[in-house]
């Protein structure tokens, strides 16, 4: 190509993204509401992030378009509420792969808005538990005459697969620290120990009362009515209906109109995605906001294929040390959904909290998951809020290996080892532990279990041996983990603001600026793999996800051999 037509190039390339900018910047600004009043339509995503996503350059895309994230949707219902413009509130569920903890906070925001006396209408095109607690915020709930209410109780699964790598000749060794820390079953058994399950049996059971109390109190029916009718269920639209568990019946095009008739002809409606891009910032008192989310690793934050946004060391050490070194940041909650991960990543991550908290309050706010080295990272701050359904706890460590040798000779592959030093294979994927190696390795997990401990007990002020009681490895619901000193209190992202805010001194009357951080990084082919690794739906993407025994595989192989874990010992998926 001559330099001439280069030029050119150059010069049209740069029309048309200046062009594609200007319309960009024309349809934000464009964003704001133009009626009086108006009635808020809330498309309720199925995913809901805590972390901002990244710009997805196959998009074509020249601004990224809203995502999703916990801290944007509850700031702009909690906004709404308060916003003399806005006359109602539409939920508009489908679907909804959201933890518990993350239900509970947009729920609250909703019940939030319905206190500030507006009404809250929700459609419910299917769904079971989730999208049903979701929708009985609501003062309405309507489904179509079609759909199915899959309300019928709670499940809680776990994979085991010990029959599988006998199969495959493939020979696990592992080894943990700590009773209940039951992560290595998944490979060296076929069902559930006696104290793995009793500590399922405890989370189930805290998870369905939370979710009785919530659906009496929302629909006005004693505990053990709604426990006849979970026991009856799923339900048709029309059972539902007699059943007094929906409102109405009526198409989705209806529900606006219905909307619109409670609060006057002259409203409009308006999507929720786009009045939250109409919201600015507001407020000098500042707080830093920090989102700690995914699946601890050392060094950078990135994404990783099958398993996506993942928790770098390095990248929320960075996030930190600004917000403690900046001194227009008064206080900061750390905002955490990670069931752990590497234990030197985790102890990096806790001396950071440590020195903020010497600097200035640090308040944890507990998503779906604050688990094991999740925990640990919470253990240096000043203060500990999580929502009852939070997981944490799981104060423990594991590690091993895997033997792939007998795959590979199953496959006609041989692997010749030449080597110096008595232990040099003990971490090799071709050899066993020996009984001494079995020895040492134990004793380097009981090593870092013991240092887990002396964090927990430092931070929460009690004795080792108290610390030793509650952890175990042992996964506690947010509910459970107050009663044991675990948490300070249960509460949402708000109420961890306004700790934040009393321990800084702001007054209430004061409006807090909040600001995110760490600053979304990755590279144009991390972005580029992410966007083709999800598929677009309206105003939402959705990660594709792997059948369990895939994930669990990959769980396997993702840390280096003999690593330390401090990661929660099952992924709980309660439906």
């Amino acid at each position: 190509m001559s330099a001439r037509r280069g030029g050119w190039v150059f010069v049209a390339l740069l029309f048309v993204l200046g062009t594609a900018a200007l319309l960009a910047a024309f349809r934000l600004r464009h964003t704001s509401m133009t009626g009086s009043s108006a009635v808020l339509i809330f498309d309720v995503p199925r995913e809901l992030e805590e972390s901002e996503a990244p710009f997805r350059p196959l998009s074509f895309e020249v601004v990224p378009r809203t995502q999703p994230t916990t801290y944007r949707v509850v700031d702009g219902l909690r906004r709404a509420a308060r916003d003399s413009r806005i006359e109602a509130l539409v939920l508009q569920i489908d679907q909804i792969d959201w933890g518990w903890a993350k239900v509970s906070e947009v729920r609250d925001a909703v019940l939030a808005f319905r206190a500030a006396g507006k009404p809250v209408y929700a459609w419910l095109s299917s769904g079971g538990e989730a999208e049903y607690l979701l929708a009985s915020a609501a003062g309405t709930i309507a489904m179509p005459p079609s759909a199915t209410l899959q309300l019928d109780g709670l499940t809680a699964s776990a994979l085991f697969l010990k029959g599988t790598f006998e199969k495959l000749s493939i020979t696990p060794n592992f080894a943990h620290a700590g009773r209940y820390k039951s992560a290595v079953e998944q490979y060296t058994r076929s069902e559930m120990s006696e104290p793995s399950r009793a500590a399922m049996e405890a989370l189930l059971d805290d998870e369905y009362r939370l979710l009785v109390d919530s659906l009496a109190s929302a629909r006005g029916l004693p505990p053990g009515a709604v426990r006849r009718l979970l026991d009856n269920g799923p339900y048709g639209a029309g059972a539902a209906y007699r059943q007094g568990l929906v409102d109405t019946l009526l198409y989705a095009a209806e529900l606006d109109s219905l909307a619109l008739r409670g609060v006057g002809e002259s409203a409009v409606t308006q999507p929720f995605w786009r009045y939250l891009q109409g919201l600015s910032a507001r407020g000098r008192a500042r707080i830093a906001l920090v989102q700690a989310s995914g699946t601890i690793y050392p060094g950078r934050s990135r994404f990783v294929a099958g398993e996506g946004r993942v928790l770098g060391s390095e990248t929320l050490i960075e996030a930190l040390h600004e917000a403690r070194t900046r001194r227009s940041i008064r206080a900061i909650v750390l905002r955490i959904d990670s069931p752990g991960g590497s234990l030197e990543a985790s102890d990096e991550i806790w001396r950071e909290v440590e020195r903020c908290r010497r600097a200035k309050p640090v308040v944890v706010s507990m998503s779906d998951l604050a688990a094991s080295g999740g925990y640990y990272i919470a253990a240096g701050a000043s203060e500990i809020v999580a929502q009852p359904a939070t997981l944490t706890g799981s104060i423990g460590v594991f590690g091993g290996k895997l033997n792939v040798l007998g795959l590979y000779r199953k496959l006609g592959m041989n692997v010749e080892t030449l080597k110096r030093g008595r232990h040099a294979e003990m971490m090799s994927p071709y050899e066993n532990f020996t009984p001494d190696e079995e020895q040492r390795f134990q004793g380097q997990l009981e090593d870092g279990y013991r240092l887990f401990l002396r964090r927990v007990s430092a931070g929460r002020h009690m004795p080792v041996a108290v610390a030793d009681s509650v952890g175990q490895g042992r996964v506690w619901s947010g509910l459970s983990a107050r009663g044991l000193g675990l948490v300070d209190r249960l509460g949402n992202l708000w109420a961890a603001l306004g700790a934040a805010r009393e321990r800084a001194g702001i007054p209430e009357d004061e409006e807090l600026a909040v600001e995110v951080l760490p600053k979304v990084e990755h590279s144009f082919f991390e972005r580029a793999l992410a966007d083709w690794l999800q598929e677009d739906d309206g105003d939402n993407a959705r990660a594709v996800s792997l059948p369990p025994v895939v994930g669990a595989l990959l769980a396997a192989a993702r840390f280096p051999a003999g690593a330390s874990l401090a990661l929660m010992p099952y992924r709980v998926v309660i439906r």
